[in-house]
Parts: C-alpha cells; structure tokens; sequence
C-alpha cells in the first residue's frame, strides 16, 4: 500500500501544474479570441455606417439628378 501511496504523491502536483499550465494557456486563448471578435465587431460597425453613409449620399445624388432631369424636360 504505501508503495501506491508514494507513487500517487508525485505524480498527483506534476498533473495539477500541467492542469493549471493548460488552463492558463486556455484562458490566454479565450481572452485573444474574444479581443479578435471585438475587433470584428468594431470593424464591421465602421463598414456598416460607412455603408449607410455612402448610401445615404448616392440616394441624395440620385435624387438631385432626378430634380435636374425634372427642370431640364420643364423647359
């Protein structure tokens, strides 16, 4: 019996520290994946507004030139 016992004992911290170098490597993962999706988010908001500011602009254009359409057939 003691000779289970002794051969439990090392081994046992050796396992704890390799859980604990594992979690902490997964941890450091989680936390670089979760800057990379925000990130994203960040440069997915800028393309939508920039998107809806360019759309906002092609729609004034295209309504300014319809205007102009409407006055040069008017006279």
């Amino acid at each position: 019996m003691p000779a289970s016992a002794s051969a439990t004992g090392p081994a046992r911290p050796a396992r704890w520290s390799s859980r604990r170098s594992r979690s902490r490597a997964a941890v450091g993962r989680l936390e670089a994946a979760r800057h990379g999706f925000e990130r994203s988010l960040i440069a997915l908001r800028r393309a939508a507004l920039d998107a809806v500011d360019s759309g906002d602009l092609a729609s004034l254009a295209l309504h300014m030139c319809g205007e102009r359409r409407l006055r040069a057939s008017a006279e």
